[in-house]
């Protein structure tokens, strides 16, 4: 599955490992999914996560909001590890990509 030009916002975020600092973000991404593994390209930033590092899946009027942890931050460079929330907004795919995720 793929999708771009997709606004995704980062939220509660706790680094457990890497030098990244920012407790939320916002950035547009070209998501993916294959082979377990949600790819959140910005560009700058990179955001991957297994699918077994997915906690809960909820679907919203915008979006799907997701419930991560251990998931991989990379911003050049430099790799963070994190938990938090990530907020895709999907639009009229929400919940076609709800059900790949957490059907």
């Amino acid at each position: 599955m793929n999708a771009e030009e997709v606004k995704a916002e980062f939220e509660n975020l706790e680094i457990h490992m890497g030098e990244f600092n920012d407790r939320k973000f916002k950035m547009k991404c070209n998501i993916s999914y294959e082979d377990l593994m949600l790819v959140m390209d910005g560009g700058k930033r990179i955001a991957r996560l297994h699918a077994r590092n997915i906690s809960n899946v909820h679907l919203e009027k915008k979006g799907i909001r997701i419930a991560a942890m251990n998931f991989e931050i990379k911003e050049g460079e430099e790799i963070s590890v994190a938990t938090g929330s990530i907020l895709l907004e999907l639009d009229d795919s929400a919940e076609e990509w709800y059900k790949e995720l957490w059907g």
